[in-house]
C-alpha cells in the first residue's frame, strides 16, 4: 500500500488532525446505568395536582421520561464520542483494526442504538397505558413491568458495553500523532544516535510516547520549516530490523507508519559502534526502500567518528555538526524541490 499523496504543505492551511484517543469516555457496565436511572427517579417529586389519579400518573410518567432520558444521554454520548473507524485517517485505521474486531466493536455501538430505541417505543407504549386507566392498582403493575423490560433491554448490551471499555483500553494508547501534518520519520538500527538526531533537530523536547503492540516507545519532535510546522517521528526499537524477524501484529504495526512518513531519514553509522555492521545497516535501507513510497534522505551519522567518501550527509547528532545542511535538505522535499 503506497502512501498517500499530500498538497505541498506551503500552500496548505494546515488543519490539525490529532485523534486523542484518552479522552474517549469511560464505558460503564449495564447495572451501573441501570442504578443511575433509577437513583434519578427517586429525585422527582410528586406535583400536586386536583385530581389525585392523574397527580399519580403524571408522577409515574416523569419517572419513565426520566429513565429514558438517561439511557439516551448514556449511550448517545457512547455512540457520539466513540470514532467511526472509516472516518479516521488511513494510518489510524490500520492501527485500530490490529487491536480492535472492527465488526464486533461496530455491533457494539449500533447494539447501543438498539437498546435506546427499544426504551424509548417502550416508554412511549408505557405512558399510553398509564394514560388510559384510572386505576392506581393498574399503574403499579404497568409500572414495574416498564421497569422489568427496561433493565432487561439495558442488560441485553452488557457485553457489548464490556467490549467498547475494553476497546477504550487498548485505544487510548495510541500514540496523539497529527495524521494529516507532514512527518519526517527517522530509522535505523539501535544506537546509530536516532535520539539525539530528533533532539537537535526539533524546536522543543520531543514526547514520548507508548507505540501499540510493542515494549517500545516513540518520541514525537516538532520543527518549523518556514511557516509550515512538521513533525519528526523517532522509531526507537520499532524500524530496527528487517521485516522477516518481525511477527504478523509487529509487521502490521509497522507498516501503519507508510501513511504517515512523508520524508524517512534513514540514519547510519559508519564507525559500528552502535554493533552492527554496515552490511546489517546497509540491508535494512534496502527493506525501508521497498517498503515504504516516500523520499529517503541518507544519513552518515557519527562524522566525529568517522568520515567515509560519499554522497551522503555527514552528520555528527552529538555534537550538532552540518545539522543544518539536514535541514535544508528536509526544507527542499517540504517545499517541494
Amino acid at each position: 500500500m503506497k502512501k498517500r499523496r499530500r498538497m505541498n504543505p506551503i500552500k496548505m492551511s494546515h488543519t490539525s488532525r490529532k485523534t486523542d484517543f484518552s479522552r474517549l469516555p469511560n464505558i460503564l457496565e449495564s447495572e451501573s446505568i441501570i442504578d443511575i436511572a433509577f437513583k434519578r427517579t427517586k429525585k422527582i417529586n410528586l406535583a400536586r395536582h386536583p385530581d389525585k389519579i392523574a397527580m399519580y400518573r403524571n408522577w409515574d410518567i416523569n419517572k419513565l421520561k426520566e429513565m429514558e432520558r438517561t439511557v439516551n444521554e448514556i449511550c448517545g454520548d457512547y455512540v457520539k464520542k466513540y470514532p467511526v473507524i472509516e472516518k479516521l485517517d488511513p494510518f489510524y485505521q490500520d492501527l485500530i483494526r490490529i487491536i480492535v474486531d472492527v465488526n464486533k466493536y461496530k455491533i457494539a455501538l449500533s447494539s447501543l442504538n438498539w437498546c435506546k430505541n427499544q426504551i424509548m417505543a417502550l416508554t412511549t407504549k408505557t405512558v399510553r397505558k398509564l394514560e388510559s386507566t384510572r386505576d392506581l392498582d393498574d399503574f403499579k403493575s404497568i409500572m414495574n413491568s416498564y421497569f422489568g423490560r427496561f433493565s432487561s433491554y439495558v442488560n441485553g448490551v452488557d457485553e457489548h458495553l464490556k467490549y467498547l471499555e475494553l476497546t477504550r483500553k487498548k485505544l487510548k494508547d495510541i500514540p496523539n500523532i497529527d495524521a494529516e501534518m507532514f512527518t519526517v520519520v527517522i530509522v535505523g538500527y539501535p544506537n546509530v544516535g536516532k535520539s539525539e538526531l530528533i533532539k537537535k533537530i526539533s524546536s522543543a523536547k520531543p514526547e514520548v510516547a507508548p507505540y501499540p503492540f510493542t515494549t517500545k516507545e516513540i518520541l514525537i519532535g516538532h520543527a518549523n520549516i518556514g511557516k509550515v510546522k512538521i513533525q519528526i517521528v523517532d522509531t526507537p526499537g520499532i524500524l530496527d530490523r528487517p521485516l522477516e524477524e518481525m511477527n504478523n501484529m509487529e509487521k502490521q504495526a509497522i507498516l501503519s507508519m507508510k501513511h504517515l512518513a512523508d520524508i524517512i531519514i534513514f540514519v547510519i553509522d559508519p564507525s559500528e559502534t552502535c554493533g552492527y555492521s554496515l552490511e546489517r545497516q546497509e540491508k535494512l535501507l534496502e527493506n525501508i526502500r521497498k517498503e515504504f513510497d516516500v523520499r529517503i534522505i541518507e544519513v552518515e551519522n557519527k562524522s566525529d567518528l568517522l568520515i567515509r567518501n560519499n554522497g551522503r550527509i555527514k552528520i555528527s547528532a552529538l555534537r550538532g555538526d552540518n545539522i543544518n545542511l539536514l535541514m535544508e535538505e528536509i526544507k527542499g522535499v517540504v517545499k517541494g524541490e
